[in-house]
């Protein structure tokens, strides 16, 4: 056993230390604590250098998440003792030395990846870490938020491309300037999505963030000629330095970064054109131009399109951007959903992307509306339907919906029933069922779009209880009752027998009070026998039980006295 007494000097410790770290360096809790204890110890920076080393070994033994955060197997009480230990040491050395800058900025990414702590342990330990950085004095962790126009994600939009960013500390409370710090962007690169490829757009330098405001860093992403990026997922080079070369602290977070940029734009359908069919004799009816925007009126009593059985309804539609460029875009999601005006109940259909298509500079995509084909989707519930158009993609600022025009929809079979009971009580949405097979696919609520409307009623729950164990069979009980009860009437027999000696029977409170006792304790065991529980009846034995107890103590000193008394009056009669 290691003798503390010895620890006179920092000699001894050191050496302690050192055969600690080198039969712990797997141990990523245990060499934190090392680290913390080297830094205590005032070591010159030589002799410290050992233990630099051994805090590189450690952030190579931690894992990575998504490539932007580092952590060690026990969690964030684990990381945050590493964080600490090595901060410590780093103040003690004098500089970050051979540590990699880029797993320390992962470290730190994963600290602050989890402020919003539930452990109270763990949040003490990740509290103490950060304050520790935030402290050091040769180092300056650096956190890039979004500034005052760009949104969620660094989205940005096509017509204002502007990237702004604010430079803080790892509280937030600290905010950096372009007199203090001077932000610089490298190239922009365009990610494709489906394999993380990066293609370079533009330059290779985008020049120096300007000051905008107080405290915020802008950087204009048009090139040179005034080209403005098109819409997609982009990631930016930034990098940063002290503006003043006198500061020697090494900036953590802004060497190499790769800023994740979404820039937006605005859709715009063109195009539209809805042509009418006669299925059944294969020939034109009628071509609908539509007006974008604009909700088409029919020549109709009722202004809708009237698509009678065997006809079918071909839509086609256009979509570029709301620009000059007029550049193609593709969506994620282009839907046309009619909606019955009477139940609400809505049916969607998903627009098909094609190529040979007359539509310049768009994106086409069209869709065969055939009623007859889709009776059940209708489930035959013939009307006035609204025909609403709904685009969207992640890259679009705000979804499209246009309300393009009503059709009148014509069904040769009757109605299904629950068609016809949402019919019946549209106007009471107390009285409305459950929908059909296919309007599980719809929302039928107030609004077509939003809410889930009358669904069906659940089966009931049936609660089963643990059946009750099986009785004794009733000779068996009443065998077992007979000889709980064979010691009483023994005991009853026997004093038939002898006879019941009352002689010395002592008429006293006390006396009464025992025998009342005992009758009663009995009469307590037959209760709980029937219908008290074991906690109860203890609690009423305690009540009957000291009472009794001491009557009963009273009692035997009395006969004893009297025993006494009649031995020294019988011994003083036969002198």
């Amino acid at each position: 056993m290691f003798d503390y007494d010895s620890l006179d000097d920092h000699g001894t410790v050191a050496s302690f230390i050192e055969k600690a770290k080198t039969k712990n360096k797997s141990n990523p809790t245990a060499m934190a604590m090392i680290f913390q204890m080297a830094a205590a110890l005032n070591l010159s920076k030589s002799s410290l250098l050992p233990y630099v080393t051994a805090a590189q070994d450690v952030l190579n033994q931690a894992d990575e998440m998504d490539e932007k955060q580092l952590f060690f197997d026990k969690g964030m009480y684990t990381t945050a003792l590493v964080a600490q230990g090595i901060s410590d040491l780093i103040t003690a050395y004098g500089g970050v030395g051979d540590l990699a800058e880029h797993k320390l900025v992962k470290l730190i990414n994963f600290l602050l990846a989890r402020v919003k702590s539930n452990n109270l342990r763990a949040a003490a330990h990740l509290i103490s870490a950060l304050r520790s950085l935030d402290k050091n004095p040769h180092i300056a962790p650096i956190v890039i938020q979004s500034g005052e126009r760009a949104a969620t994600a660094g989205s940005l939009h096509r017509d204002q491309p502007d990237v702004q960013l604010t430079l803080t500390n790892i509280w937030g409370d600290v905010t950096y300037s372009t007199d203090k710090l001077a932000l610089k962007a490298g190239g922009l690169f365009a990610i494709q999505r489906s394999n993380k490829m990066r293609t370079q757009v533009g330059p290779n330098e985008r020049g120096a963030f300007k000051r905008h405001g107080k405290s915020v860093y802008q950087l204009s992403l048009r090139g040179p000629d005034g080209a403005l990026p098109a819409c997609g997922h982009y990631e930016l080079d930034v990098s940063g330095q002290w503006t003043n070369s006198a500061e020697k602290r090494t900036i953590l977070g802004l060497t190499g970064v790769q800023l994740p940029l979404v820039v937006l734009t605005k859709p715009k359908v063109v195009g539209v054109m809805a042509t009418l069919l006669d299925a059944a004799h294969e020939h034109h009816i009628a071509d609908i131009k539509f007006q974008p925007g604009q909700q088409y009126t029919a020549a109709t009593p009722d202004g809708a399109i009237n698509i009678d059985h065997g006809q079918q309804l071909l839509v086609t539609v256009g979509l570029t951007e709301d620009s000059d460029t007029k550049t193609p875009l593709t969506a994620h999601q282009v839907f046309l959903q009619l909606t019955h005006q009477e139940t609400k109940q809505a049916i969607t259909f998903v627009l098909d992307e094609i190529s040979d298509s007359k539509i310049a500079d768009a994106k086409v995509y069209r869709i065969r509306l055939d009623p007859d084909r889709s009776a059940d989707e209708f489930d035959n519930l013939g009307g006035i339907y609204t025909m609403e158009l709904l685009v969207g993609d992640v890259l679009f600022d705000k979804p499209l919906l246009w309300h393009m025009a009503n059709v009148h929809l014509h069904f040769t079979g009757p109605a299904h029933s629950d068609s016809v009971k949402r019919t019946t009580a549209a106007a009471d949405v107390s009285r409305q069922r459950s929908p059909s097979t296919a309007g599980m696919k719809r929302a039928s609520g107030p609004s077509s779009l939003i809410g889930t409307g009358p669904t069906k009623a659940k089966p009931g729950i049936e609660h089963m209880f643990r059946p009750a164990d099986k009785r004794a069979p009733r000779p068996l009980a009443w065998a077992f009752t007979v000889a709980c009860a064979v010691p009483l009437l023994g005991l009853l027999i026997t004093w038939m027998i002898l006879g019941f000696n009352l002689r010395n029977f002592h008429f006293g409170l006390s006396t009464f009070i025992f025998h009342g006792g005992l009758i009663a304790i009995f009469t307590l065991y037959y209760i709980y026998w029937c219908r008290l529980t074991m906690f109860t009846t203890l609690g009423y034995l305690v009540l009957l039980g000291i009472p009794t107890f001491l009557a009963g103590n009273r009692v035997l000193r009395a006969q004893v006295a009297a025993r006494s008394t009649a031995s020294s009056a019988t011994g003083a009669t036969k002198k």
